[in-house]
């Protein structure tokens, strides 16, 4: 899917979508900091809004007051570099996307850019903007300019000191390089891609050294396997796999039971190849109005409220699209919030009220890892207060097994007495009926 999104309309909101809004801004920093990082939650924006400034600032606001921290928008090589370097001298175009960067930023929002796609003068294939860059050097000059500009310590930020200081953090390079619509052409394979990731990745850390650089989120569908994909990528390149900093993931498979099995199984896949602790991005999801309304609002809300509290080490979700696609967009067609956007927020107020994201399991997945300490005396406090701890922690397991169980032969003793009811109850009716 391409990226775009959206307008807002804060007056049309329903009063059962201003309360879940009112409430989930009620929830105090602390709250918020011991349950799901602050930036967990963003969304596609929409392309109609980089160019509707009129609207953009509408949006933005309602944004940030449902406490979203990013906003997905592309970063078009071809808009920014539309000619190639003269004399070695590079051209960048910033002004549309200067413009975009402030409204987000006076709104408290980051941009999480896609960088992409080839341009007409540097693409594999001539003129085809979804083929692969012809190599890797003027692509990773992009995606350093780009750091340079708009990332940590960029000349944006030193030019607008007005600004709250919200540089990029986060790079997603390519958008949906397993599906054949936006990586295409005879050198578009998986090796391919991850010579151009590790390329673009090299390059922005050489500008940006603390950014995260996740990959183009990787289509998992009906029609695509994004997980083979994924094995295909990582098996191409054994040696750098240490250099995958978050893996971008598009589950357009259909249900939320369905999006967290294809999590699961990119989770498994990177687990395989010993990358537990590299993250998953989901960097978009969504659902057409082939589905219906209340499909698309309670799948959305409930992805919202389970995802950070999932044990698949997600760290982002970025629904597909606020506005500009009224086949997918989460907000009305009028730019009002509406019902699915409405379920987002509110999904996102259950989630802040989970248990941490960082919580160990009852069962034996905890680390036997402990650190050593400095003395005897701090080793042997340390060894007491874990004693303590795995009690404690064994004592809850138990409990709620021992509850579990105590609710089940409850159900089963309800099920035998209702059963032996119905019986009596029939036995009653054919006496009565011989009679």
């Amino acid at each position: 899917m391409s990226v775009s999104s959206g307008r807002v309309c804060v007056r049309a909101l329903s009063l059962a979508i201003c309360l879940a809004v009112a409430l989930l801004a009620g929830l105090g920093a602390s709250a918020r900091a011991a349950t799901v990082p602050a930036d967990f939650f963003g969304v596609n924006l929409g392309g109609t809004l980089v160019n509707d400034t009129p609207q953009r600032s509408a949006a933005l606001a309602t944004m940030h007051q449902g406490g979203l921290s990013y906003a997905r928008v592309d970063a078009p090589w071809n808009h920014i570099e539309p000619n190639p370097p003269s004399a070695g001298q590079h051209t960048y175009l910033w002004s549309t996307y200067d413009s975009l960067v402030a409204d987000l930023a006076s709104h408290g929002l980051r941009w999480y850019p896609m960088l992409g796609y080839s341009t007409p003068w540097n693409a594999s294939t001539a003129g085809d903007l979804f083929s692969p860059p012809a190599g890797n050097a003027q692509y990773a000059a992009y995606v350093a300019a780009f750091a340079h500009r708009y990332g940590s310590g960029g000349a944006f930020w030193a030019q607008h000191p007005e600004l709250p200081n919200l540089p990029v953090t986060v790079y997603g390079i390519w958008n949906e390089p397993s599906n054949t619509t936006f990586w295409h052409g005879a050198e578009a394979t998986p090796a391919r891609y991850m010579s151009l990731y590790l390329a673009a990745r090299a390059a922005i850390k050489s500008v940006d050294p603390a950014a995260r650089v996740a990959t183009g989120g990787l289509l998992d569908s009906g029609v695509v396997n994004g997980n083979a994909y994924l094995e295909a990528m990582l098996d191409s390149a054994p040696g750098a796999l240490n250099q995958i900093d978050a893996v971008g993931w598009h589950p357009y498979v259909g249900s939320l039971d369905e999006i967290l099995a294809s999590l699961r199984r990119a989770r498994a896949t990177l687990n395989a190849h010993r990358l537990g602790l590299v993250p998953i991005e989901v960097s978009e999801v969504g659902w057409h109005t082939g589905f219906t309304t209340a499909q698309r609002t309670a799948w959305l809300g409930g992805l919202a409220a389970k995802l950070p509290s999932a044990g698949l080490n997600v760290t982002r979700l970025l629904p597909y699209v606020w506005t500009g696609d009224p086949m997918w967009q989460i907000t009305n067609l009028d730019g009002s919030l509406g019902p699915i956007a409405g379920a987002y927020f509110a999904g996102m107020q259950a989630a802040f009220a989970q248990p941490s994201t960082t919580s160990k399991p009852c069962k034996a997945t905890q680390s036997k890892k402990s650190q050593k300490s400095k003395s005897k005396k701090s080793k042997t406090t340390k060894a007491k207060a874990k004693a303590k701890a795995k009690k404690s922690k064994t004592s809850a397991c138990t409990t709620k097994r021992k509850s579990a169980k105590a609710k089940a032969a409850a159900r089963a003793k309800a099920k035998a007495k209702a059963k032996a009811k119905a019986k009596a109850k029939a036995k009653a009716r054919a006496r009565l009926s011989a009679v």
